[in-house]
């Protein structure tokens, strides 16, 4: 296959798709109240694995790295909404992690950090994607897999768990205040135009 067939096949096109979702869904996740920001999170995560173990794979064209887009700041910004969302709620128990061998296989990991972290690969990903230059694409499309495999996916995995027990383990969401609430939103059902149909 060609590389301009790779960086516009389907899966590639869908994955973009759901990345800016999920990027646009994270930057503007202040507006929301916890309780949605979590069941949306639940739903999203999800599908954004499975998008990810579609990519295809490709070499890189360039031997240089790609550029960044994602400032220290916009990390920050993020991972500071999403701490102020959930509160009490953000640590959560990580198991089978490399770093806690030490501790029994037990480490204890901030959703809102893993959450930028993969922000900020993804939203680098979406910007090198939409410079259209296909090269470019494609070396977009082969660091974001190197990196599904060998970083973000695992904690992506992780934070499905945790955002599972945070959904369905009786924890009270409604009570953690949010000073930065913009505005209410308990509607996310827009964040799912690709996902409709399983509902």
């Amino acid at each position: 296959m060609d590389t301009k067939s790779i960086v516009y096949s389907r899966n590639v096109v869908e994955f973009v798709t759901v990345t800016k979702e999920f990027c646009t869904f994270l930057e503007t996740c202040d507006q929301l109240k916890t309780r949605a920001f979590v069941t949306t999170c639940n739903k999203l995560l999800p599908l954004l694995y499975y998008k990810g173990t579609l990519l295809p794979s490709t070499e890189p064209v360039y031997d240089e790295g790609n550029e960044q887009f994602v400032s220290e700041m916009d990390y920050r910004m993020v991972e500071a909404k999403i701490e102020t969302l959930l509160g009490p709620h953000n640590d959560f128990l990580e198991i089978h992690d490399k770093r806690a061998d030490a501790n029994d296989g037990h480490f204890t990991a901030s959703i809102a950090e893993y959450l930028a972290d993969i922000y900020q690969d993804l939203k680098n990903f979406t910007m090198r994607y939409h410079i259209g230059n296909v090269d470019v694409m494609n070396d977009a499309i082969w660091e974001c897999t190197e990196n599904f495999g060998d970083i973000w996916g695992i904690r992506l995995v992780n934070l499905i768990r945790a955002f599972h027990i945070l959904t369905f383990g009786n924890v009270d969401l409604d009570t953690i205040e949010n000073p930065t609430q913009k505005k209410t939103n308990d509607n996310t059902s827009e964040w799912f135009s690709s996902n409709d149909d399983d509902n």
